[in-house]
């Protein structure tokens, strides 16, 4: 119970957040920002689970929440797939490929980075 009672807490400041950046940053193709938001969010969710638990005595209660919830309500695939879909409907394919390529190309490489960093961190500390 205390798991999900902590994802939904964090959930609430992620979805927040997400949202006051939507609001905030205006571009004139809005979906860019969804890419920016899930690149950053891929980089976040292997520093939380990877260096935030070594790093600060945080309970895997707090780990779950800040993962699930507040990295997991701050990303969110139904955007980023509705906003594919929306491309394809309104005939602009070219973007919308691109779009893909570049979401799932730079989330891979900020989720890879953020693993390096965490692994790097990690072993320095062992010396």
């Amino acid at each position: 119970m205390k798991k999900l009672l902590a994802i939904a807490f964090f959930a609430m400041l992620g979805g927040g957040f997400r949202e006051a950046l939507n609001l905030l940053i205006t571009w004139p193709q809005q979906f860019w920002l969804t890419v920016l938001i899930n690149v950053v969010g891929a980089f976040l969710l292997s520093i939380v689970t990877g260096i935030l638990p070594v790093w600060l005595p945080l309970s895997e209660t707090v780990v779950t929440g800040m993962s699930v919830g507040l990295i997991g309500s701050f990303t969110t695939f139904s955007t980023f797939t509705t906003e594919t879909l929306r491309l394809v409907q309104t005939s602009h394919s070219v973007l919308a490929l691109s779009y893909l390529t570049v979401s799932i190309g730079l989330g891979l490489v900020a989720g890879l980075g953020g693993t390096l960093l965490t692994e790097t961190w990690l072993k320095q500390r062992e010396v």
